[in-house]
């Protein structure tokens, strides 16, 4: 135990010492609150749910449920969000054991010290538990506490939390380790890191579009509901199942409903076997397999794309407008996003998310509000800017802002170079500008044409998404010039740090704002037209002015940081 300490005293120390600086404290307080507020924003709409649910109404009137059905109903939505969040942590524990046990820069010096394998594994273990688990912890709690609050649940309900999320978390770290440690012994950590990273992505593609192509709005169709009656009806058969999710939620279960019977017991009991089990076969894996898998993680191959005579006619093309210097790093930079599998695969994901984003347009029921459909299919295309908006500042968070950070360790190769950092910079901008451009304009142009839009709000619609890209990638460089980290291994992390966490609250407030501004013009133009009457002297300024201010605002949000970043890098010292 004693070694173990020793191993993770570095992390502790790492932690600790950061803590204490005042500007990192400070960044850690921020964090800290802006945490905690999102907690209680999973808890107030996890409970809106679980009451909804309790109270639901047919047509005006109380469904003839009784009280056991409501509540095993919400039993098993709490199911499904413990089998969610276990799917979450075994993928996440197999990614991130990757990282911890095989692709460390510390893992030589720790490979040599006078410790016991034994020790080696359980120190990274429990860094990898810590790594994959705290925020599924932080962020999935609040859903469990709702689920109390909503049944009026004792001390004994919240005292249990701890008790049977612990194991829950064990299982899967024990056996994602498990799993990693078999598939490096098969084939280069590098290589599985890539392909396990290419079938998450495509699982969770594939999950949004079949959750998405359900159509589970039509629960709410009248039609419809009598049907769900009869197969909520078989809710109230007890399940079965060999799943840890289930253990966990019946545990819950009774125990909210205030009556722990010895099944609860039992639960308990596999439970903590199970996740006991699983960390001590993993523990028993390593001592046959890490030393043979961590000697062939240090040999990794990749199949290079981005050398191919096809690839390379095509770079030449993308970077043919740009400068000659300007253009090999323009060259550089995509070949690197192509040759980065954790990069590009994402990009199956965005997929998905652009066909269900579409597809919420092309099902939505606004045919039945009749005489009010051209103010409802306007009013939809206007709010339709700010959520293509959302869109592309998610997508920017994830590509653009790391931009600067990727340049890692070399990045004074970028500052000694004849290239100048504005250069530099606004390479960065027009590379990432055009395909978000192209992204936003494809959300704006299908969903207008799907909702029929009258031109007038197609021009806004257009102008205002062109504006707003513009800003988002000015923001993302120039922010993300401001908060480099060229120490980061994984272009994830740099999206979650604190400047990342400034960007994005910066960049909606921006969006925010333009959305607000022009909602004044929007208001004129579907009155008069409405109405029928000409626009007036008045509101023709008014709407001028509007505009104005919004153009004012996504110019300086895409000049201001751009420049602040500049400065940022030019007196930094590397």
């Amino acid at each position: 135990m004693s070694d173990v300490l020793t191993l993770l005293w570095p992390k502790w120390r790492q932690a600790k010492n950061s803590s204490r600086r005042n500007r990192e404290l400070a960044k850690l307080l921020f964090l800290a609150v802006l945490a905690a507020g999102f907690c209680v924003v999973v808890f107030l709409a996890s409970r809106h749910v679980f009451r909804f649910i309790e109270g639901f109404t047919f047509m005006g009137e109380a469904l003839p449920i009784e009280k056991m059905l409501r509540f095993e109903i919400n039993h098993r939505l709490l199911g499904m969000v413990s089998l969610t969040f276990f799917a979450i942590l075994v993928f996440s524990n197999v990614i991130t054991a990757l990282t911890t046990f095989y692709l460390s820069d510390d893992l030589e010096l720790v490979g040599s010290l006078p410790v016991t394998g034994d020790s080696i594994f359980v120190a990274r273990f429990v860094e990898m538990v810590v790594d994959s688990s705290w925020m599924i912890v932080i962020f999935g709690t609040p859903v469990y506490i709702a689920f109390g609050a909503v049944y009026g649940a004792g001390a004994v309900y919240y005292a249990l939390l701890p008790v049977v999320l612990l194991p829950f978390i064990l299982i899967p770290a024990g056996l994602g380790a498990m799993v990693t440690m078999i598939l490096v012994s098969a084939f280069p950590a590098r290589r599985i890191r890539d392909i396990l990273l290419l079938l998450t992505v495509l699982a969770a593609g594939f999950l949004f579009l079949l959750l998405r192509l359900m159509r589970p709005e039509t629960l709410i169709q009248t039609d419809v509901q009598v049907e769900v009656l009869d197969f909520i009806h078989g809710l109230r058969a007890p399940a079965k199942s060999w799943m840890p999710s289930l253990w966990a939620t019946e545990i819950f279960a009774q125990a909210a409903a205030g009556e722990l019977r010895r099944s609860a017991l039992h639960h308990l009991t596999m439970l903590w076997s199970a996740g006991l089990g699983m960390v001590s076969l993993a523990l028993l894996c390593s001592r046959w397999l890490y030393l043979d898998s961590f000697s062939k993680a240090q040999e990794a191959t990749r199949i290079v794309i981005s050398q191919t005579s096809l690839v390379n006619r095509l770079l030449a093309l993308i970077s043919k407008p740009f400068r000659p210097a300007t253009r090999q790093l323009v060259m550089k930079d995509i070949r690197t996003f192509m040759r980065d599998t954790t990069q590009w695969s994402q990009l199956f994901l965005l997929a998905a998310l652009v066909v269900i984003y579409i597809f919420n347009f092309r099902v939505m029921p606004v045919t039945r509000f009749g005489r009010s459909l051209f103010y409802i299919h306007n009013l939809l295309s206007y709010l339709n800017i700010g959520l293509a908006g959302f869109v592309i500042t998610a997508l920017s968070a994830r590509f653009v802002f790391p931009m600067v950070s990727l340049e890692g360790k070399a990045f004074w190769i970028v500052k000694s170079s004849p290239l100048s950092l504005r250069g530099f910079l606004w390479s960065k901008f027009m590379m990432s500008a055009l395909p978000l451009l192209l992204i936003g304009l494809f959300l704006i142009v299908v969903t207008n044409y799907v909702l029929g839009v009258e031109p007038a709000v197609w021009y806004l619609s257009v102008a205002t998404i062109i504006g707003m890209t513009f800003a988002i990638c000015g923001l993302g460089v120039g922010l993300g010039a401001r908060y480099p980290n060229f120490h980061v291994e994984n272009p994830a992390k740099v999206a979650t740090s604190f400047g990342g966490v400034i960007y994005m609250i910066v960049t909606m407030s921006v969006i925010g704002a333009v959305v607000a501004i022009e909602a004044t013009p929007a208001y004129i133009y579907f009155q008069t037209k409405l109405q029928g009457e000409p626009i007036t002297t008045e509101q023709i300024a008014v709407i001028s002015g509007s505009f104005a201010l919004a153009g004012l605002i996504l110019v300086a949000a895409t000049f201001i940081p751009m420049r602040i970043g500049l400065k940022w890098l030019e007196k930094m010292e590397l």
